[in-house]
């Protein structure tokens, strides 16, 4: 039997592990990988710094690093001479009053008391009737169970748009993922259960705890060692090229047209995937597109994000709280909880992440990560 042409669109993290697998039955495919900037990547990759100013030689932006469940991620890493390197996740939210983070109790903590107690038994709700949930919005959730407006705009919500990354748009996301990311001890960045002494319950803690993860190496080099790789594998991955259409989709094949800095042509495959953005795979297709797969990619919402890299320090002492502050620290709760060993690990504070609302308009957030250097 004669051997799949395939042609992957995209050599982000998707396409690239496409034609990696692809590339392992190579008396099965053919495969090409197309991509229109200069490097592979997508949004994945890595920015030189003044290691004498900065104390790292590089920066990773985009992605800096995810959690230790990833270990299909970790042994690609693995497979090409890299390694990841396990952090514990401190973050910092907000500033002043509306301070708190997942290492030790704040005053904003016990402040909203109630409303974690509550929120505790609405996740049981949801996990319970999980069905139900997928179709109420997190905006809709709070109102439901009438939690405080600041519990929602100061904790719920940032806590959710830094693990997601969904930003403004946190809270239509669906209720379901709010049980998965505070309840599941494998997901669950946000995984704290109450133990079983009743008389030390953390009710009043929303994150007590730091999860395990992991920040990734130069990604950068990495995507470029990647790429040398799949090429060594009789992966054909041509950067710099634009798939400006399907011309034509059949039974027998498909045909695109390509361009490059130099030409326009004309190839044919058997197989198309696209390992892009849906806006992006809809164009493409254009009129062979099915009426399913455009009311499928045309759904997608879009909404921008400014990123700016800087080191204003004065900035983030203004905005942030960076170091461990003592006056705001819960020493002993109302509930009677022994948090003696998180303020003790506090005394460490050392955020890995900052976020929090406007206090002028609460529903838009601003996060900061900072990266651990590497040299």
């Amino acid at each position: 039997m004669a051997s799949k042409k395939v042609l992957v669109v995209g050599a982000g993290a998707a396409g690239m592990s496409c034609a990696h697998h692809l590339s392992n039955h190579p008396n099965l495919f053919q495969v090409t990988v197309i991509e229109s900037t200069s490097s592979c990547g997508g949004q994945a990759f890595s920015i030189p710094l003044d290691e004498s100013r900065h104390g790292a030689s590089w920066l990773n932006q985009g992605v800096q690093g995810g959690s230790h469940i990833f270990r299909h991620t970790f042994s690609t890493f693995r497979s090409q001479g890299y390694d990841v390197h396990p952090v514990n996740l401190q973050i910092s939210f907000g500033k002043g009053r509306h301070f708190w983070t997942n290492v030790f109790p704040t005053l904003f903590h016990e402040e909203h008391e109630k409303d974690i107690r509550r929120f505790r038994k609405v996740l049981k709700i949801i996990k319970w009737f999980s069905l139900a949930f997928v179709f109420i919005p997190i905006r809709v959730l709070l109102r439901m169970f009438m939690f405080s407006k600041e519990f929602g705009d100061y904790m719920i919500m940032p806590s959710l748009a830094l693990f997601l990354g969904t930003g403004n748009a946190t809270p239509e996301v669906n209720s379901v993922i709010l049980e998965r990311l505070y309840g599941s001890p494998t997901v669950g960045m946000w995984y704290d259960p109450e133990t079983g002494d009743k008389s030390k319950k953390k009710e009043g803690v929303l994150s007590g705890n730091n999860p395990e993860m992991v920040v990734f190496p130069n990604l950068s080099e990495f995507y470029e060692t990647w790429r040398k790789d799949l090429v060594g594998r009789g992966v054909d991955v041509r950067l710099n090229t634009d798939v400006l259409g399907v011309l034509h989709r059949g039974k027998k094949g498909v045909k695109v047209l390509v361009k490059t800095s130099s030409e326009e042509r004309v190839e044919e495959y058997d197989e198309l995937v696209f390992a892009c953005q849906a806006d992006t795979a809809k164009r493409i297709l254009g009129k062979q597109a099915t009426w399913r797969e455009r009311f499928i990619l045309g759904r997608t919402k879009w909404s921008d994000d400014v990123t700016v890299t800087h080191w204003d320090s004065d900035y983030m002492e203004k905005h942030y709280t960076n170091h461990f502050d003592e006056g705001q620290v819960v020493t002993a709760s109302k509930t009677g909880r022994d948090d003696s060993a998180r303020i003790a690990q506090g005394k460490e504070f050392s955020p890995m992440y900052y976020i929090k609302p406007y206090d002028q308009e609460p529903d838009k957030l601003e996060m900061i990560s900072y990266p651990t250097p590497h040299k």
